[in-house]
């Protein structure tokens, strides 16, 4: 009997590597496994009585029922997925019944157990699958499947919890083969029904296609309820731009104040007529420090730096000190940026990251930040985050650097008032303390201030200075693509490692120019196009004094000199645009 022992432990071993039942003739038992008064057969199963009416075939009243514990690979078995209901009484024969049967109620446990379920199962399953280290998101890392970062496995959860379950109940859906085409054609039109941007549908609709992938590769549904090309929405141009529109390019020059005004308590001090110029950045109280850094000069920062380099969110969070490289002979810095999240916590290649030549109005920003933030938090270190904050990214185990996606809408916000302001007397921002704290720290009243501006329509994003980045360069070549941190092609005549591992005052004198000059045409205006904007200034408001004088001088009381000026402005716009009319020809307006 020991001998036949061993046969069945040796069977549950080929079992458990790969055997097919059919390869085993069958399997022994010891006589003190199948005596009941010795207990061992609990190893395997457990014994219940099940009431019978006992009137004729079950004259005991009972029989008994067998729960097995263990699968064939040794692994605990859910209570009451794997039973065998006898037909005895006697307990003895019910332990011998136990053991003959085990592996046809094992062998058909196996082949059901992975089955979708219906039901509270179904739901488990779905609320189950982007959990952390599921055995679902395992099986997908197996199948070469993309692996899913911790943020997306997040928004996974957030889909099912608030979207997906939701919408199968309401439509009486309980297993994953009753989501036919028109039910998973509805989720789309439900989704959109909740004013969610079809791009952000389809990349949400990606987390149930992995759901539906999974159980057709493991024969769990028969048939996918989409074809190929029908799975998502097919976006047109429209929506694509409106998912991340440019900003208004030939407004843009002039946006920023000079560089002498990148301080906002420069401006402060100038108009604050309570405070008369006295007001210092370290007289201010800490929460009052803390108000402006964040609410203004971060976000001002952010949204200089991504105009001038299109950084993307995640490599402006990750930016350290000892990224931004000086080159003094050639009075400018350039920023070394890693073009994904591998590549950062590898950093094992020059072929990974890329050089960007940083304009001097945005270097100024940047040391102005930096010196701001030193005398709130103290100084910062070479390796120490510049903007981004210390987390431990959940996917790697690495520091990280983060920030709070606010600050990046904010970032827009502030940049759009700033274009909302353009046109008012410089400097425009900030008339007092009070009112530069009240403005920046509330994102509702920039919001506010900003609801009748059109280009603050809804595809405005941070993502829009990356891609007014790219179209302000106008290059279409292999650098382009080196700046916008994209794969160069097979083709391409130059790669990462030919760039950066160029002496650095050699590839400024080759490469920076591009975007230098893209910046001065853009957005900044030069020393000579200020001196000509003040001159045309100046002589505007002296013909505007002059005016008002010789009126007085005549005797004419201010209110009507004021109408008369007004009258003089308007005749000469519309002397200005009677003549531009006469010289247009016949298609130059409709």
């Amino acid at each position: 009997m020991v001998a036949a022992g061993l046969l069945r432990e040796f069977s549950q071993l080929l079992l458990k590597h790969g055997a097919s039942l059919d390869d085993i003739i069958g399997m022994d038992y010891t006589k003190e496994e199948l005596d009941p008064l010795t207990g061992k057969y609990k190893k395997y199963f457990n014994l219940t009585t099940v009431k019978r009416d006992p009137s004729s075939k079950y004259p005991e009243g009972y029989s008994y029922k067998i729960r097995y514990k263990l699968d064939l690979s040794g692994n605990r078995i859910p209570q009451g997925k794997a039973t065998y209901t006898t037909k005895t009484a006697l307990i003895n024969e019910a332990v011998k019944m136990g053991f003959e049967n085990r592996l046809e109620v094992l062998k058909t446990y196996e082949a059901n157990k992975d089955k979708p379920k219906g039901g509270n199962d179904f739901y488990k399953m779905l609320e189950e699958y982007y959990l952390d280290g599921s055995k679902y998101l395992q099986d997908d890392t197996v199948s070469n499947k993309r692996a899913v970062v911790h943020k997306s496995r997040l928004e996974a959860q957030s889909l099912i919890k608030n979207d997906l379950i939701p919408y199968l109940k309401e439509n009486g859906i309980e297993s994953i083969d009753a989501i036919t085409t028109p039910i998973y054609n509805g989720f789309k039109i439900y989704l959109q029904a909740k004013g969610i941007k079809d791009k952000t549908i389809n990349n949400r609709l990606n987390y149930l296609i992995r759901i539906l992938e999974y159980h057709s590769r493991n024969g769990l549904l028969e048939k996918l309820p989409y074809t190929k090309g029908t799975a998502i929405l097919r976006l047109n141009g429209k929506q694509e731009k409106d998912d991340a529109e440019l900003l208004p390019i030939e407004k843009l020059k002039g946006v920023y104040l000079p560089i002498g005004y990148i301080d906002p308590f420069v401006i402060i001090n100038q108009l604050d007529v309570d405070n008369a110029g006295q007001i210092d950045f370290c007289d201010l109280s800490i929460k009052e420090q803390k108000s402006i850094f964040h609410s203004y000069i971060l976000p001002f920062t952010l949204g200089v730096i991504a105009l001038n380099t299109g950084m993307r969110n995640s490599e402006i969070s990750r930016i350290k000190r000892e990224d931004f490289i000086g080159i003094r002979d050639k009075g400018t810095f350039l920023l070394k940026i890693w073009n994904n999240k591998t590549d950062y916590f590898n950093k094992n290649s020059d072929s990974k990251y890329r050089k960007i030549p940083l304009h001097s109005y945005t270097i100024e920003a940047i040391k102005i930040f930096i010196k701001r933030k030193e005398e709130i938090y103290g100084k910062i270190k070479d390796t120490d985050f510049i903007f981004g904050n210390p987390v431990i990214n959940k996917d790697t185990g690495e520091v990280d650097g983060s920030l709070n996606y606010k600050v990046f809408d904010k970032a827009v916000l502030l940049f759009l008032w700033f274009l909302n302001q353009k046109n008012n007397s410089m400097p425009p921002h900030f008339f007092s303390m009070k009112e530069l704290i009240e403005t920046v720290e509330n994102i509702k009243l920039l919001q506010e201030k900003l609801k009748d501006i059109k280009e603050a329509g809804k595809g405005i994003s941070f993502y829009s200075f990356r891609k007014t980045f790219r179209t302000m360069l106008g290059l279409s070549n292999d650098l382009a693509e080196y700046y916008m941190g994209h794969k160069l092609g097979d083709n391409s005549k130059t790669t990462y490692i030919q760039v950066n591992s160029m002496d650095n005052k050699l590839f400024v004198d080759e490469y920076a120019e591009p975007v230098i000059s893209m910046m001065d045409r853009f957005l900044f205006y030069s020393e000579e196009e200020l001196l000509k904007i003040t001159e045309k200034d100046d002589a505007k408001h002296k013909e505007h004094v002059d005016f008002f004088h010789s009126k007085i001088e005549q005797g004419i009381p201010m209110c009507d000199a004021a109408l008369d000026y007004n009258i003089k402005v308007f005749k000469e716009a519309k002397k200005i645009a009677s003549t531009t009319s006469e010289n247009n020809d016949y298609f130059d307006r409709i």
